[in-house]
């Protein structure tokens, strides 16, 4: 059995997600997947599950979503303190006896458990990211992108994460595209829709080039892809006259890791101009490349 449908049929029972207090009552899996954490309190973690449990359920078919929002009391209607009493009401919507609710709200928790850890079809990946960070003035990035497109494609979205926030990172596209939409994901991530200059069939390659102003320039680089990327080459230029000696090399780490002084990081020295390259293979998604300094 999925951990996912583990952790459902045990948290149906009883008040479901109104049970105080309901974080005891999260299993692993449904607490990673409504992102729920070791600081929630009660109230914060029941808004999560409830919108992530409704979420999913509004996928399913008529039959199924009723009788899942009542297992897991989602509805105003479906408050009753006891399971069998929320099975008892969906039967009545159903007209249909309690065996077959029971059934039903089986296949309902299979069917999410299954949706929730699908990942949808990448639409693009990286083969290539060229970086250059260039700390000798005003502080630019400057990223050469070759991807290559999964499906058939008429823009693409690009993300950026900033530790300072993300309100003064300016962003342009060079070449390879026209900036339609700027998005902000969330206090410190933004991401910006680039319209192609002409549709990508699946399987073609093409390459853009953006350039960023962030301000201020947080002490790291990292790229931290979610879909595949094969190989990322990062170049960071410091002042000439006043440069540090090395810096620490981020190979594949969590992202809260990134700047966490209590993990050790292999240093990478600078040359004698005061500049550092270096370059990752077939990157991970989901964790960070780059330097720190």
């Amino acid at each position: 059995m999925h951990p996912l449908t583990t952790d459902l049929k045990a948290l149906r029972r009883g008040r479901a997600v109104h049970t105080t207090p309901l974080p005891p009552r999260l299993g692993p899996a449904l607490r990673a997947l409504c992102a729920v954490t070791d600081t929630d309190d009660d109230v914060t973690a029941r808004d999560k599950v409830i919108a992530k449990l409704t979420e999913l359920a509004g996928r399913l078919p008529d039959d199924l979503r009723l009788c899942f929002t009542a297992a897991f009391a989602l509805s105003e209607q479906t408050r009753q303190p006891f399971y069998a009493d929320r099975l008892n009401w969906a039967g009545s919507e159903l007209k249909r006896e309690s065996r077959t609710i029971r059934r039903r709200v089986d296949e309902g928790i299979t069917s999410v458990a299954q949706l929730a850890t699908t990942r949808p079809r990448q639409s693009w990946h990286t083969d290539e990211l060229h970086a250059v960070v260039s700390l000798a003035g005003t502080p630019e990035v400057f990223e050469f992108r070759r991807v290559v497109a999964d499906t058939d494609l008429t823009e693409i979205t690009l993300g950026w994460s900033a530790k300072t926030g993300v309100e003064d990172l300016a962003i342009s596209v060079v070449h390879g595209g026209t900036l339609v939409e700027r998005t902000r994901k969330s206090r410190n991530r933004v991401a910006a829709t680039v319209r192609l200059p002409a549709p990508l069939r699946a399987g073609q390659p093409h390459t853009i080039s953006v350039r960023l102003h962030p301000d201020p320039m947080h002490p790291l680089y990292v790229c931290t892809p979610h879909t595949p990327c094969t190989t990322f080459s990062l170049r960071v230029v410091f002042p000439p006259t006043h440069f540090p000696t090395h810096a620490l090399l981020l190979d594949g780490v969590p992202p809260a890791e990134v700047d966490d002084d209590f993990t050790t990081h292999p240093p990478i020295p600078t040359d004698a101009t005061g500049q550092l390259a270096t370059t990752f293979t077939n990157l991970t998604p989901h964790l960070s490349y780059g330097v720190r300094w």
